[in-house]
């Protein structure tokens, strides 16, 4: 036993025993069963969509020390790891945010681990009202995959995800080449035929993007594009279960549809998330936070984004689901590492030997309450929140 060795315990989400684990250096060095834990233990929650947080916006310039307290900031729901997404800009904005991100991944080992890949959400989407969401129309343009290539080179490799709406065949033509070089193609903010949702899919497609979220409000009976991604088992789909917006039986419909193997949680939050309720002017647009937690357009109905974390995903998943919270957390945690090629956490008991990547919590009256947040760090410091 190592004089150095910390330790961490509770119930594992996934067997139900409770587990003393050792923690020597950011690694994994001892686990052992304990005295019965109150408190449940998984693996860190990864979300593959986060657009900022606490007033920090990942497509605006940001520097090494804002990022690390944003990282900081969304541990605290669980969150070990995301994908910092950057949305529909010019060229030379999306450019710029790429290397603010990979800067700070360079000032600390923590950042490069927190920040495992990026997720471009447009400007390759639809230019119609609704489907384009909060994207501004004037940055929105044709698939351009040597755009694409400048952005990967930026990023040195580590674009994950681009979300793109298969508008036409130069589109689909784009799909296929950004799959071949190993990036994710999802398909998103789109008002686009069944059929060519179909031909995306032949062309590499392999994620629905916040599925029946960023699109029109009124579409065809049957013969959408919502109803031929949810059929797809080709397609993963992520959804936001916020309370705000999916309703309950459309998330009970998709995660149905999807099963535990292909649902991902993911909770989409924008900059202003975080905040207090209020009333805020972020760029051209009015911005209200609500008291029950979700963020609108002043004076609409409409939702100008989500404001709540992976924690409160989970929760709302399980309460409004046949699924489990284990079926949940494998969602928010496993699913997400699996789509993206990402090392897998362990899926019933910690493995001596791999990174500490953990988070603990305990269940009030249905909902998580996020109790620490460990993830492992080269420099032999544990995170805990």
């Amino acid at each position: 036993m190592s004089i150095n060795e910390k330790y961490i315990t509770g119930k594992s989400i996934f067997t139900n025993k409770s587990l003393k684990v050792g923690i020597t250096g950011g690694i994994v060095t001892s686990v052992a069963e304990t005295k019965k834990c109150l408190n449940t233990l998984s693996p860190g929650f990864m979300d593959i969509q986060i657009n900022g947080y606490n007033k920090k916006d990942y497509s605006s310039d940001l520097n090494s020390t804002q990022i690390t307290e944003l990282i900081h900031d969304i541990a605290k729901s669980g969150t070990t790891r995301h994908f910092p997404t950057i949305i529909s800009n010019p060229e030379f904005r999306i450019l710029s945010s790429i290397r603010n991100i990979i800067k700070a991944r360079k000032s600390s080992p923590l950042v490069e681990y927190a920040l495992s890949g990026i997720h471009i959400e447009g400007p390759f989407i639809s230019l119609e009202e609704g489907a384009r969401g909060a994207h501004n129309p004037k940055y929105i343009r044709q698939a351009d995959f040597a755009e694409f290539l400048r952005w990967q080179e930026a990023a040195e490799g580590i674009i994950r995800i681009v979300t793109v709406s298969p508008e036409n065949e130069e589109s689909l033509a784009f799909i296929r080449k950004i799959t071949g070089t190993g990036v994710i193609a999802a398909i998103g903010h789109t008002n686009v035929s069944a059929e060519m949702i179909e031909k995306a899919v032949e062309a590499g497609a392999r994620l629905s993007t916040h599925l029946g979220n960023g699109c029109q409000a009124f579409i065809p009976r049957l013969k959408n594009f919502i109803w031929r991604q949810l059929s797809d088992d080709r397609l993963a789909a992520s959804i936001i279960a916020d309370g705000f917006h999916l309703p309950p039986y459309v998330l009970q419909c998709f995660s149905r549809c999807k099963g535990t193997e292909n649902t991902i949680l993911t909770s989409d939050v924008a900059a202003l998330a975080g905040s207090k309720p209020g009333l805020y002017k972020w760029g051209d647009m009015d911005i209200e936070i609500f008291e029950d937690g979700h963020m609108g357009l002043h004076n609409t109905a409409n939702l100008a984004g989500a404001a709540c974390l992976l924690d409160t995903c989970i929760s709302y998943l399980t309460q409004h689901t046949h699924f489990s919270l284990q079926d949940s957390i494998q969602c928010a945690a496993v699913n997400p590492r699996k789509l993206t090629g990402l090392q897998q956490c362990w899926d019933s008991e910690p493995v001596i030997g791999e990174k500490a990547d953990f988070t603990s919590f305990t269940m009030v009256d249905g909902t998580m309450k996020i109790d620490r947040t460990i993830s492992f760090d080269y420099d032999s410091s544990i995170i805990s929140t």
